[in-house]
């Protein structure tokens, strides 16, 4: 990451993520973050307002991400959705930072199949902020 840094390529966190609804439809719609399992028992952590059709690119190791190609993807795990895009894309970041253990057991306290059941980024947050409390 740091040759990243040096060579002025941005970290997730560091993207600009438009605002909602500021002239940018994507942004106005619920956004999921989403788990995948992949070969060699690793994961894979990404945003998209249509998880299932992001699962299948993987798959096809088509506009996939280039550690999806490497490592095929055999499970959508998880799927935790978000008002929009910013608060998806701000989880996702911070998820990332985590060690996999907490990344997964956050998981399995927000996932949802509801797409109608929005969880805010404050209470994911909060809820980071607790876990890390109790390690």
């Amino acid at each position: 990451m740091a040759a990243q840094r040096e060579a002025g390529v941005p970290e997730a966190a560091d993207r600009a993520v438009p605002d909602e609804g500021a002239g940018d439809p994507a942004a106005a719609k619920p956004w999921a973050v989403y788990l995948l399992h992949c070969e060699g028992g690793k994961s894979y952590i990404g945003i998209s307002p249509a998880p299932q059709a992001r699962f299948a690119a993987h798959q096809a190791g088509k506009k996939g991400a280039a550690f999806t190609r490497a490592n095929r993807p055999h499970t959508l795990a998880a799927v935790v959705w978000f008002e929009h895009r910013r608060a998806a894309a701000s989880m996702e970041a911070r998820l990332k930072a985590l060690a996999r253990p907490a990344k997964l057991a956050w998981f399995e306290k927000f996932a949802t199949k509801d797409a109608a059941r929005l969880t805010t980024l404050d209470q994911a947050l909060a809820s980071l902020k607790r876990q890390e409390a109790t390690c």
